[in-house]
């Protein structure tokens, strides 16, 4: 049941897929791709592994604070959201750089 990014499950149909998407995660974890729902299937929420998700919010942070070291090591300032922000930006860029590997 892989779905592509801009598949969108309806609700009705994610509550009675949700034990199957369950079980879907727990077997491939982080690799598990995630789902995308919506009421009348425009996107409103997505539903990801905790292991991703573990690994997304984390790599984030690891990225701000190597950011905010980077900044203070060069005699600059950074507060903590500039630095969650320009996280952010580069996340994405690499999720962006390794789409177009794949594609």
């Amino acid at each position: 049941m892989t779905r592509k990014p801009h598949e969108v499950l309806a609700t009705r149909e994610a509550r009675a897929q949700l034990p199957a998407l369950l079980e879907r995660f727990r077997q491939a974890g982080a690799d598990a791709e995630p789902v995308v729902i919506g009421a009348r299937r425009r996107p409103e929420a997505v539903v990801l592994s905790y292991e991703l998700y573990l690994q997304l919010a984390g790599g984030r942070e690891r990225v701000a604070a190597a950011l905010a070291q980077q900044t203070r090591d060069a005699g600059e300032t950074l507060d903590a959201d500039a630095a969650l922000k320009l996280a952010n930006q580069e996340l994405h860029a690499m999720r962006e750089a390794r789409r177009a590997e794949h594609r």
